[in-house]
């Protein structure tokens, strides 16, 4: 008989289900209450040299995206010009 498994988990799960349900209401004070992870992160320290070169990266990373974003932008102005100026003529 096939979906016997199937049945068997849908079972279960409306079972853990209702249980879940059940477990709603608060009882207790420690029920309302829940633990926050209070840990802080912790940070890789640097030096001062090594913020530099990162924060050089960075600038070059933003200047090349700046050209490739201007030249993407000149040439798709560009294509749609061409485009339009044949269609008119």
């Amino acid at each position: 008989m096939s979906g016997a498994g199937h049945m068997l988990h849908a079972i279960k799960s409306l079972n853990a289900n209702r249980k879940l349900l059940k477990k709603r209401t608060i009882r207790h004070k420690s029920d309302f209450n829940r633990k926050i992870d209070t840990d802080k992160p912790i940070f890789k320290k640097s030096t001062p040299e090594q913020m530099r070169v990162i924060r050089k990266k960075i600038k070059n990373y933003k200047k090349t995206d700046r050209q490739i974003n201007i030249l993407v932008f000149f040439l798709i102005l560009l294509l749609l010009f061409l485009l339009f100026s044949t269609v008119i003529l």
